[in-house]
């Protein structure tokens, strides 16, 4: 994985190439990042690995909105 991020938060953002449709990573299940819609319209959450949400980013399916700023002590 070429641009590999090592490490999501929840509250980062994500657009969907097919449908330019804005996701929130809203938390984990079993193990998988759980992307929910923002859209009040669209129920369906996106559930992938980091390693898959890795890939979708590689192959440009998928775009990094924001990342959050980092907090130095």
């Amino acid at each position: 994985m070429k641009g590999a991020v090592t490490m999501f938060e929840k509250g980062q953002r994500f657009e969907t190439s097919h449908d330019n449709e804005s996701y929130e990573f809203v938390g984990k299940w079993s193990g998988s990042m759980v992307l929910a819609p923002e859209s009040d319209e669209n129920a369906e959450v996106l559930i992938y690995t980091e390693g898959e949400i890795n890939e979708l980013l590689d192959d440009g399916k998928l775009k990094l909105l924001d990342v959050p700023e980092m907090v130095m002590g």
